[in-house]
C-alpha cells in the first residue's frame, strides 16, 4: 500500500477497494501504542471520513515522536479535509521543515496554497514534483484557478492519452465545467467513474447530472458515495442540497439529519439545517437549530445575525431589539435587523432610514439588499386609495434568483395578503417574504405525485375572505409550469385571480410578446410565438418558421438535443438565432449562433436560457 497516495482524498477521495484496504490497515494498528502505529491508524481513520479520531491517533504518535515529518503531514492532511486549512498550513509547514526532499507535504502543502488563491506559492511547491502523477492533477488546477482553465485542460489531455486515470479525467471534468462545456465535463466524470468509482469522483458526477437536469441519477451517485462513505456526511450533505433544488424539502431535510448524525456538531451544518426549517415555515426547529449553531461558533456575526433574524420572523420583536441594544450585533447588521424588524411591525417610514444606514455600512450584494429593502418601505409607506375590491388570488413572479427584479404591483399585492404560498427555494426570498405579515407557506413537491398535484393542494388551501398570493420566478402563461396550471385551474374553479411577472430574464423575453386578446397567450404585439421547450418538441406542429418565435429553453440535454434537431430541419443552416443568457447570479448577456451549431451552444448555456428564433430567411 502507498502511503503517500493519501493525498488523493483531499482531491479525488477513496476509491471502494480502498475503503477495505485502509480499514485493514486500521485493524492492524489496533491496540498498538507506538509512534508508527498509532501514525497510521491516524492516517487510516483519516481516509475512512473519521476525522476527530484522527487528529486523536495522530497527536499521540507526535506526543511520542515530535520529529516524524510523515505525522505532521497526515495530521495537516485530516485537518485540510476538515476545512481547518490555517492550522493544516502549520502542520504542513512543519513536515517540509523537517524533510524537505520528502515530496507529499509539499503536494498537500500546494493544495492548501490554492485554497488560499496563491497560485504562484503553488506553482512553487510543484516545480520539482513533474514526477509524481498527482503533481499533474494540482498543476492542471492550479491552471483553472489562474483563470486559465483552458491551459489546464491541454495540460491533462497528453497526460491521458499516455496514463488513462480516474483522477485526472475528474479534474478535466471540472476545468471543463467552468469552461461551461458540461457535457464535455460528464463525459470526463463517466471515463473517470468507469475507472475509479471513488465517493469524490461519483459527488462530482452527481453535482454535473444535477445541473443538467438529471437529478434521479444525481440521487443514485450519492448513494452509492454514501456506502463509500458511511462515516462522512458529504454524500448526505449532497442529497439534501439535490433534493432542496427541486423543491423535494421534507426529503432533503431527512438527508440534512443524516448527516448531522455524522457530525452533530458542525455550526455550518446546523444553519443549513436551519434555512430548511425557516422554508418549512418550522420557525422554533429553525431557531433551535441557531442556538446550537452560535454555542458551537460564538465568534460568528453571521450565525447570530441569522438566529436574531428568525426570532423577529417569529414576531419576538422586543427580545431582537434586546439583544441588539446590548452589543449583540455590529454594523451593517445592526442598523439592518433594526430596520427589518420595524417593516415588520409596520413602520415602514422608520425602517427605511436603517435600511440606509446598513447600505452605507456593507458593500456587495448585501449592500444592495439593504437598498432594495429601504425601496421596498419607501413604496409601501406611501398611502395607497383602497380598491373597491380584490381578487380572491394573487400570483406574482419575483425575479430569477432573487427578490430585486419586481414592480410597485407585486408589492402592494404581497402586502394585501394574508397567506402566501412560496415556490423558490432560496433563503433570500424567504428573507424578503418576512418584510410582510403574510403566513408563508412553501410549496413542496412530493414524488411521483401527478403535475397537477401541488395546485390542486394550493388552492385546497384558499379561505374565504383570506387574501392568498402564490410567489414564482416564472411568468404565469409559460407551457408546463406550475403557475401557469394555477391560471388554468382558477380560470375553471371561477376563482378570482390577478397575475405580475417580474422584470427578470424571463420578462425580457414576455415583453417582446406581451399577451394579445385577439391571439391567446402564445401570440405577441409583433406575431411573435411564446413556447416552452418541451412542449414544443412533443408538439412539432407548432413550430411556424415565418413567424418569430421565443423559446424557453428550461429543460434537460436530451431534449435540448432534440429541440435542436428539429430547429436544423426548419431553417437554413446558416441562419443565425440568439439566446438570452445567464441566470442566477451570472451576468446576463445576448449570444448568437447558427443553426448548424445550436446544439454546441444550446448545451454550453445555462438552464435558465430563453432563444429567440427570427423568421426563416
Amino acid at each position: 500500500m502507498n502511503e503517500g497516495r493519501s493525498y488523493l482524498t483531499c482531491l479525488i477521495g477513496l476509491p471502494p477497494d480502498g475503503r477495505a484496504d485502509w480499514t485493514a490497515a486500521l485493524a492492524r494498528a489496533k491496540g498498538r501504542k507506538d509512534a508508527a502505529s498509532l501514525r497510521l491508524a491516524g492516517r487510516a481513520l483519516s481516509l475512512l471520513g473519521r476525522g476527530p479520531e484522527s487528529l486523536e491517533a495522530l497527536d499521540r504518535s507526535l506526543a511520542l515522536d515530535a520529529d516524524s515529518h510523515e505525522a505532521w503531514a497526515w495530521r495537516g492532511e485530516a485537518l485540510l479535509l476538515s476545512g481547518r486549512r490555517d492550522e493544516a498550513r502549520r502542520d504542513l509547514d512543519k513536515s517540509v521543515s523537517l524533510s524537505k526532499a520528502w515530496p507529499w507535504a509539499r503536494l498537500l502543502r500546494s493544495v492548501c496554497l490554492l485554497t488560499e488563491g496563491d497560485t504562484g506559492g503553488a506553482q512553487k511547491e510543484l516545480s520539482g514534483l513533474r514526477p509524481l502523477p498527482e503533481a499533474v492533477l494540482v498543476s492542471a488546477l492550479l491552471e483553472g484557478q489562474r483563470g486559465a482553465a483552458q491551459k489546464g485542460v491541454d495540460a491533462a489531455t497528453p497526460e491521458l492519452a499516455a496514463r488513462p486515470s480516474g483522477a485526472l479525467f475528474a479534474v478535466r471534468a471540472l476545468l471543463r465545467l467552468g469552461l461551461g462545456d458540461l457535457p464535455a465535463c460528464l463525459a470526463d466524470l463517466n471515463s473517470a467513474a468507469a475507472l475509479e468509482p471513488s465517493a469524490w469522483i461519483l459527488m462530482q458526477r452527481a453535482d454535473a447530472l444535477n445541473r443538467s437536469g438529471f437529478y434521479r441519477p444525481a440521487l443514485e451517485d450519492s448513494a452509492a458515495a454514501a456506502k463509500l462513505l458511511p462515516d462522512s456526511p458529504e454524500p448526505h450533505l449532497q442529497a439534501a442540497n439535490i433534493y432542496f433544488d427541486q423543491a423535494f424539502y421534507p426529503e432533503a431535510l431527512e438527508e440534512m439529519e443524516r448527516a448531522l448524525t455524522r457530525r452533530p456538531d458542525d455550526a455550518d451544518m446546523l444553519s443549513r439545517r436551519a434555512r430548511f426549517h425557516l422554508l418549512l415555515g418550522r420557525f422554533a426547529e429553525s431557531e433551535e437549530g441557531l442556538d446550537r449553531a452560535c454555542a458551537l461558533a460564538p465568534d460568528s456575526a453571521q450565525l447570530r445575525f441569522e438566529r436574531l433574524n428568525v426570532i423577529a420572523m417569529r414576531g419576538r420583536y422586543a427580545a431582537v431589539l434586546k439583544e441588539i441594544e446590548a452589543g449583540a450585533l455590529q454594523e451593517p447588521f445592526k442598523s439592518y435587523l433594526t430596520g427589518y424588524v420595524l417593516c415588520r411591525k409596520g413602520d415602514r417610514s422608520g425602517a427605511v432610514k436603517h435600511f440606509l444606514q446598513a447600505a452605507e455600512r456593507a458593500d456587495g450584494g448585501f449592500a444592495e439588499r439593504c437598498r432594495f429593502y429601504a425601496l421596498v418601505c419607501r413604496v409601501l409607506a406611501k398611502p395607497e386609495p383602497k380598491p373597491k375590491s380584490r381578487p380572491q388570488f394573487y400570483l406574482c413572479g419575483v425575479g430569477i434568483h432573487h427578490p430585486y427584479q419586481i414592480t410597485t404591483e407585486i408589492l402592494r399585492a404581497l402586502d394585501a395578503c394574508e397567506v402566501l404560498y412560496n415556490n423558490l427555494g432560496d433563503p433570500q426570498v424567504s428573507e424578503f417574504l418576512g418584510l410582510f405579515r403574510a403566513e408563508v407557506r412553501a410549496v413542496t413537491r412530493v414524488d411521483n405525485e401527478p403535475a397537477m398535484g401541488r395546485v390542486k393542494r394550493i388552492l385546497a388551501g384558499l379561505s374565504r375572505g383570506k387574501t392568498s398570493g402564490f410567489v414564482t420566478r416564472i411568468h404565469p402563461f409559460i407551457y408546463r409550469r406550475i403557475a401557469r396550471d394555477l391560471v388554468t385551474e382558477c380560470e375553471a374553479a371561477k376563482i378570482t385571480f390577478q397575475a405580475f411577472g417580474a422584470v427578470s430574464l424571463t420578462e425580457v423575453a414576455w415583453s417582446l410578446a406581451a399577451a394579445e386578446p385577439d391571439h391567446g397567450r402564445e401570440r405577441g404585439p409583433f406575431g411573435s410565438r411564446v413556447f416552452d421547450l418541451v412542449h414544443l418538441i412533443k408538439n412539432p406542429g407548432l413550430l411556424k418558421p415565418e413567424h418569430p418565435t421565443i423559446v424557453y429553453a428550461i429543460a434537460n440535454n436530451e431534449d435540448r438535443m432534440t429541440f435542436s434537431a428539429l430547429v436544423r430541419a426548419n431553417y437554413a443552416p446558416d441562419q443565425s438565432v440568439f439566446f438570452l443568457a445567464g441566470s442566477g447570479d451570472r451576468e446576463q448577456q445576448v449570444v448568437s449562433a447558427e443553426v448548424k451549431d445550436v446544439e454546441e451552444k444550446l448545451l454550453s448555456l445555462d438552464l435558465g436560457t430563453v432563444m429567440y428564433l427570427p423568421p426563416r430567411q
